[in-house]
Formats: C-alpha cells, structure tokens, sequence
C-alpha cells in the first residue's frame, strides 16, 4: 500500500541523474514487477528541461499533474530526486518532504551520485534514510501530544525572562503559543525554507527580528520559538526552546 504522511501520499520516489537516467527507484505499493527503466518518458523530458533551464531552483519544488497524479521534482547538484504521489493531498506537505529528503539525499550521498559507479552498495543505506522521511508525520500533531504541548508552553510562560513562545506546524502555523502576530508571516518564511528531519536540532537557530531575537528550534515537523524578553540574555530562551524541543521529542519517540 502507499504510504501517507499527514494528508501526503507518496507512491513512488526516484533518483535520476540530470539528464534523466534513473539509478535508483523504490514502489510503496505492492508492486512486485516495479522497474525503475518504467519512469513515463514525459517525466524524463521535463528533468532534462527543467535542469538546462536557469530560472531552476534546488530551493523550490516543482509539480507536474497529470490526471489524478502529481510528479514532484526536486532539482540537487548531482541528481534530481522525483516522487509520484495523488493529487489529493496537500502540496506543501509533498513539497516540504521532497526538499527535506533530497538535501538529505544530497549531504549524505551526493559525492557518490556524481561518480556512481552503477553498484548499489554505494548507496546501500538509501533506503534506510528514505524510510525515516517517508515515516514523518506532516499533520497537525494529535489531541494527547497538542494537551502536552500547551502545558509546556504555559509553564515556559511562567518564566519573567521570556517574552513569548510559540509551536508551529510544519506549514507555518502556530498550534500553540503567544508569537505576536507582527512576527509570525517572518516565521512561516523561516518554516517554509527550512527542513523537516526525523531526529532533533542539536542547537537553535536565531533569527533577529524586531527588538526580540528568536529561538527556532525543529523536532520533526514541529518548530518551537522562543524569544527572551528585551534586555535580558538570550540564553534564557535558547535554554526554554531546548527543554521544551527536548519533552516534545520524548513524546513524539
């Protein structure tokens, strides 16, 4: 069967070289006879036309529906990894996942792809990596871990020090917190140009914004902000983001 992240349902991923020669293909459906050579040509056409294009971004996402299909590139240095999935699920999710396991892909395999010698050994752990993408939960998160998270919030809140905390989906919204409204459209930005993976940040990142400087920190999909109030350190927010990046994780584990 296929499997579905959120309201994402991804029936196959491939990994072709820029001139569109498939080296590697995986089924998500019980499909015994699958053959990576099968790939429709007028997806082959499109990867040769989009890479020669200059206006191609490795930043963006592209789709091409056909029927009830939908064909998602994803354009890297040495590859381009393309998935197929039904167009009945939500695109931001797709496009966040296919940006998210190609620069995987890339970072860990990237090097090899560009000199691969045709083994499969050299990309053994593909499909490990693909699977720990795939298994990503993209929707909003459920009723138990949501009555978790508010209660985190409201003691991070209970601190002098912090200004304001916020919990976003991985579309940028806030599930839960108290980000002033002048702040949120630059944290969707952030979301939306970032990454999802399936483990935690090791440390924040910080975006200056206003008189606060944010604390963003990713567990999943979900991404925690926090911000200290002006005048006092930011470690004090860099501390709060961790524990509670740190309590989510364990409930998400």
């Amino acid at each position: 069967m296929s499997i579905r992240v959120g309201a994402t349902m991804i029936r196959c991923v491939y990994i072709v070289t820029n001139d569109g020669k498939p080296i590697y293909g995986r089924s998500f459906e019980d499909d015994e006879g699958f053959d990576i050579n099968t790939i429709p040509r007028y997806v082959r056409n499109s990867v040769v036309m989009m890479q020669s294009s200059s206006s191609t971004s490795s930043n963006r996402v592209y789709t091409l529906e056909v029927n009830d299909d939908v064909w998602a590139y994803s354009f890297f240095h040495s590859f381009v990894l393309i998935s197929l999935a039904s167009n009945d699920q939500s695109f931001s999710q797709l496009k966040n996942k296919m940006s998210s396991l190609g620069r995987a892909i890339a970072h860990k395999f990237g090097e090899i792809i560009e000199s691969w010698s045709g083994s499969m050994s050299d990309i053994v752990d593909v499909n490990s990596l693909i699977d720990n993408y795939m298994n990503l939960d993209l929707g909003r998160p459920s009723s138990k871990i949501l009555k978790v998270i508010d209660g985190l919030v409201n003691k991070a809140l209970k601190q002098p020090e912090i200004a304001f905390v916020g919990i976003f989906d991985s579309e940028g919204e806030m599930i839960s917190g108290t980000v002033p409204d002048l702040y949120l459209f630059r944290i969707q930005v952030e979301i939306s140009q970032g990454v999802v993976k399936p483990v935690m940040d090791v440390v924040p990142s910080a975006i200056n914004a206003g008189d606060h400087t944010l604390q963003m920190f990713s567990v999943n999909s979900l991404t925690i902000v926090v911000a200290s109030q002006p005048g006092e350190s930011n470690l004090y927010a860099v501390s709060t983001a961790g524990e509670i990046a740190h309590a989510i994780n364990e409930k998400l584990a």
